[in-house]
């Protein structure tokens, strides 16, 4: 059974776990060194988390922390990779490994836009390798991409109902 919680600042580690499994890596390819989440345009993901503006979810299943997604604005150079604006807030969301394929990305990205809907924030972006297969769940859920990169893309959602 999936439960989530709100998350916390004394779910840093985590986040920082999660930051590493967010950087898509396809069949074969390898992943990264584990340093790379030293690199500043990398640990401003993580780091200090519990800012102003910080919003958090955590998946859990038989109460172990397995996904989490969360939101963060640039405060500060470096920019995320999904950047937009300063008042458009970063998403980030991860499961681990062994726990994707079960819906557990889908429910953490209802309940943070759930969430972010119930603010006065107007968008929320994000930053997908092209071929990671999660774009198409944030595609489906509205996101449409607004920058292509070499081998990315930076996503963006209204979160309001705009009346003409």
């Amino acid at each position: 059974m999936i439960t989530i919680r709100e998350g916390a600042p004394a779910d840093e580690f985590f986040l920082k776990e999660m930051t590493y499994q967010a950087i898509y890596s396809p069949k074969g390819g390898g992943f990264l060194p584990r340093k790379i989440l030293e690199e500043p345009a990398i640990r401003r993901y993580y780091a200090d988390f519990g800012r102003a503006g910080d919003a958090a979810f955590v998946a859990l299943v038989d109460e172990a922390a397995v996904g989490a997604v969360w939101i963060r604005f640039a405060t500060a150079a470096p920019k995320g990779y999904g950047f937009v604006r300063a008042d458009v807030p970063e998403l980030t969301l991860a499961v681990l490994p062994a726990f994707r394929g079960r819906g557990i990305g889908s429910v953490l990205l209802e309940r943070m836009l759930t969430h972010l809907r119930a603010t006065d924030l107007e968008t929320v972006s994000l930053s997908v390798t092209r071929f990671n297969p999660a774009r198409r769940l944030y595609e489906q859920y509205g996101f449409r991409t607004v920058k292509n990169q070499r081998k990315s893309c930076t996503m963006l959602l209204e979160l309001k109902i705009k009346i003409e």
